[in-house]
């Protein structure tokens, strides 16, 4: 897997030769010698870390000399990516007049520079060298165990096994207490991967606890507390909307405020550290004598302590032997071996062997096992596996346990486990963010078979299915659309990442004297922000790769990170920047790959146009801010794009038809309102999302058909502007993805035009109706996700959308205004087998039925203004409802609803 490493730079030294002025000029003052050596070198380098990437290294001096052949590795690419971006501007005489050159080299700065570059790194090797003989590093360790690249198998509900259920009885017994009617703090206490979370969320979803409490919110503290963003996120899980979420004191009133209304609370502060939280945050708590309740999970005795409160710390102990050896099993073991009679006493014997290095910590047997479960299951390789451990374990610590799993991993999903460490603790992270980064940072090797982010999609489930990283939310194909990592998984990979110099976290000022090195910085920083951009601007890293702002933007000055590949701001939807966008302080920088900036810019057009244009290597483009007029014609000029969401809110035009960008996957949030050329449409062919805006007036419905008849991967169509006759149109069979498709979303013409003034309007069918008809065939079977919004119907529509087998989601919203048809509807036995969400709002509905088994999968259903509709009280035999939303001015609805909550507790009503 060195080619993560080494790819890269090996073919832009082989590029060399192409380059006829560059050649030259090497060839003349001796640097091509220098510069062949050093190809020779990089692959020895290669097959070097090739060898150690077999290897399980324990000695601290065989884990140095492989350290510091890797930055090694780092440097000769730093050298060439700066020569790069020097290159162009510094070579136009020579390029154009191949005779004239310079006598001393020294008169050609970049190429004087990059000369000693490549001194300095040849002496480094002839140090590495001489290092390894001194100090008799012959070999680098122990094979590891072949990877035996099993299917992915079903992630084990951790909860459900690790023997919690007494505990929880426990805890809930204290938070139901009706003896004490005052205010109280119930604590949770244990070491990192006891499982305090688990048994938390155990208690926070039964049945008796969501019964008891009117409402029940959960908030995760972590190690950064922050009382701001504590109070808004209680706001927001309170549906609270404040003129000024900055000002604490006004969020506080307002948290009272709305707490004071409910008849009974319960608030989980989960990972707490800071002994004074209590202290800060209890005067947000009215005490209303009814039984509310605050549940605290902490590792710290002490913090739990603080809380003036009539319980004891609830201490969770460690799993008992048996207890430990059913979870280990559950994990270590595949489906497809395990037999009724459970593992033979051959693999139990080997197994009580290993839990005796987990000490009982769940998430070490958890890890543990799924490790194993990536072997062949053979009792000789567990054996083999067994000998070749050397870690011990105690019962406050289990990092140790986890770094084995760690340094099995191959070298390529190392590193990518290694970016967990940029997002802060218990972030919920976008998965299709973090695997655009990692393949522009090349962390992906490429494959004849699949795209980059399919082969990253696969490095992320082989590190779920480690248990390295925890799935927290997945979308319609089944793929994780979310997910985070454990709080000491996350120390595993800060703790590694600065070894390896791969990636430092910046959390205040301070830390900024370790970043000296450091080829990525997550920026995490809550305070002194002024100080810490003065710092950053003035002692700026030149050899920073990644750059990745997980707070308020920064003034940087981002000109001076010449080989900055990826530059991200990841704040969006949790803080807006106000902050201008100043191009200048952006320019020069050729090697960048991916961008995400959400904010506003300044400067003009032209001076956009020429800031894009020196990305010759952009891959993905994620801008949301204001802009002055069409920036269209200079993004589609870039032909390296794979990724492109221009969030202006449909200001920017499409790519026209005379563009090729056969490597773009993602195109979100354009807009298409007039031909861009008389005939044909753009080379995008590859593209698997497709977010636009279309203008009928001047975009036809011919046109946007030859458009998607271009698209034959499409998975994912959002077309927002159609109407009912265009929708009619749509032959959704002639289309070339029509086996593809998985999610589909229309929003009608009148939600997001006014044609002549008159809100609402959309032209009529041919019968004069401005209605949706819906047939078998009006959209494709195999569609998973379906969301209709603004469309008014004949008829019950349902009776036609229950026929597709696959639907997971779906979403119905009818136009904003008075006198539409009404209709009822029947959800029959056999219709919407697999659906999981339903959302109606907007809808003119009489009454609705539902057959006996009829949604036997439904989880969640939001119903909202679609009075004057009687609520079904056959919604308390579905089977797995677990969340019911619903709006209604109807009294009689309120009763059912209060009824439906008597009969299924468990179902979270709001």
């Amino acid at each position: 897997m060195a080619e993560v490493l080494l790819g890269d730079v090996l073919r832009k030294l082989a590029n060399f030769a192409v380059d006829k002025a560059i050649e030259k000029a090497l060839s003349l003052y001796g640097i091509r010698e220098e510069v062949e050596k050093l190809s020779r070198e990089l692959n020895f380098i290669g097959a070097f870390i090739e060898d150690a990437d077999r290897k399980y290294i324990v000695e601290e001096r065989q884990k140095q000399l492989v350290k510091h052949i890797i930055d090694i590795a780092y440097d000769i690419e730093d050298a060439i990516d700066i020569f790069h971006s020097e290159c162009p501007e510094k070579l136009p005489g020579i390029r154009g007049r191949l005779g004239w050159l310079p006598k001393k080299i020294s008169k050609i700065p970049f190429l004087h520079q990059f000369q000693q570059e490549i001194k300095k790194i040849q002496n480094r090797i002839s140090e590495i060298k001489q290092f390894r003989e001194t100090y008799g590093i012959t070999t680098l360790g122990e094979d590891k165990i072949p990877p035996s690249n099993p299917q992915p198998i079903p992630i084990v509900d951790d909860s459900e096994v690790v023997g919690f259920d007494t505990h929880r009885d426990n805890v809930v017994k204290c938070l139901l207490d009706e003896a004490y009617k005052s205010l109280a703090v119930v604590s949770i206490v244990g070491s990192g991967g006891l499982g305090k979370t688990t048994l938390a969320r155990k208690v926070y979803n039964s049945g008796d606890v969501s019964k008891y409490f009117g409402k029940s919110i959960w908030i995760t503290i972590s190690q950064a507390c922050d009382l701001l963003k504590t109070l808004q996120k209680i706001a927001k899980d309170l549906n609270i909307f404040s003129s000024n979420t900055e000002d604490e004191s006004e969020l506080a009133i307002k948290i009272r405020e709305s707490l004071e209304e409910k008849k009974r609370y319960l608030i989980v502060f989960d990972d707490v550290w800071a002994e004074n939280l209590w202290e800060k945050i209890k005067n947000v708590m009215p005490d209303k004598s009814n039984g509310s309740r605050v549940l605290i999970t902490t590792r710290f005795e002490n913090v739990a302590k603080m809380a003036d409160t009539k319980y004891d710390p609830y201490v969770i102990p460690t799993l008992d032997d048996e207890q430990s050896l059913n979870l280990f099993l559950r994990k270590a073991i595949p489906k497809k071996h395990q037999s009724p009679d459970g593992p033979t006493d051959d693999f139990r014997s080997l197994a009580k062997k290993f839990i005796t290095k987990c000490k009982g910590l769940p998430l070490a047997l958890v890890v543990l096992g799924s490790l194993l479960s990536t072997k062949p299951y053979d009792i000789c390789e567990w054996k083999r596996f067994l000998d070749t451990m050397s870690w011990q374990v105690d019962g406050s610590k289990c990092i140790d346990a986890i770094a084995t799993s760690y340094e099995y991993l191959p070298l390529a999903k190392k590193l990518c486990f290694l970016y967990f460490a940029a997002y802060p603790e218990d972030a919920e992270i976008e998965t299709k963010h973090l695997l655009r980064i990692w393949v522009a940072e090349r962390l992906i090797p490429q494959e004849d078979t699949r795209t980059l982010e399919e082969t990253a999609m696969c490095f992320l489930e082989d590190l779920v299915q480690r248990s390295m990283v925890q799935v927290s939310r997945k979308i319609y194909d089944g793929s994780i659309e979310c997910c985070r990592v454990h709080d000491v998984l996350r120390d595993l990979a800060i703790q590694k990442a600065k070894e390896m110099n791969f990636l430092v976290v910046c959390s205040k000022p301070d830390d900024w004297k370790s970043c000296n090195k450091a080829r990525r910085l997550a920026i995490n920083c809550s305070s002194d922000v002024n100080e810490l951009t003065k710092l950053m601007n003035d002692y700026a890293n030149p050899n920073i790769r990644s750059l990745l702002l997980f707070r308020k933007s920064l003034k940087l000055d981002c000109s001076k990170y010449r080989v900055l590949r990826v530059l991200g701001s990841m704040i969006w939807g949790y803080v807006r920047s106000d902050e201008k966008v100043v191009l200048q302080k952006f320019k020069g920088l050729p090697h960048l790959r991916y961008l995400k900036l959400y904010s506003e810019i300044e400067g003009k057009e032209r001076e956009f146009g020429k800031w894009i244009r020196g990305m010759k290597y952009l891959e993905t483009l994620d801008l949301e801010f204001s802009s002055h007029g069409d920036l269209s014609k200079w993004i589609w000029q870039v032909k390296t794009l794979r990724h492109v969401i221009l969030f202006f809110g449909y200001t920017t035009q499409g790519p026209p038809a005379s563009v090729d960008l056969r490597n773009l996957q993602t195109l979100a949030y354009v807009h298409y309102s007039e031909s861009r050329q008389t005939s044909g449409s753009p080379n995008i062919t590859g593209v698997r999302v497709l977010i636009i805006e279309v203008h009928e007036m001047c975009f036809s419905k011919e046109e946007l058909i030859t458009l998607l008849n271009k698209l034959k991967q499409l998975v994912h169509l959002d077309i927002r502007g159609i109407s009912c006759i265009a929708l009619g149109k749509i032959i959704w069979k002639d289309l070339p993805f029509y086996k593809h498709l998985k999610c589909l979303r229309i929003v009608e013409k009148s939600e997001i035009f006014n044609d002549d003034g008159n809100e609402g309007v959309s032209p009529a069918n041919d019968d004069g109706s401005k209605t949706l008809v819906l047939s078998d065939d009006t959209f494709p079977p195999h569609l998973t996700n379906l969301d209709l919004i603004g469309f008014e119907f004949v008829s019950d529509p349902m009776s036609m959308l229950q026929k597709l087998q696959n639907l997971i989601s779906l979403a119905i919203t009818g136009p904003n205004k008075e006198n539409v048809l009404s209709w009822s509807f029947r959800c029959s036995t056999k219709g919407f087998k697999r659906l999981e969400d339903l959302w109606m709002s907007n809808l003119k509905m009489d009454e609705w039925e539902i057959e006996s088994g009829a949604m036997p999968m439904l989880k969640r259903l939001n119903v909202i203004d679609c009075d004057p509709l009687r609520v079904p009280l056959e919604l308390v035999h579905l089977p797995s409802l677990e969340y019911l939303y619903w709006t209604t001015r109807v009294e009689t609805n309120k009763d059912m609803i209060r009824s439906i909550h008597e009969q299924r507790p468990e179902i979270s009503i709001n």
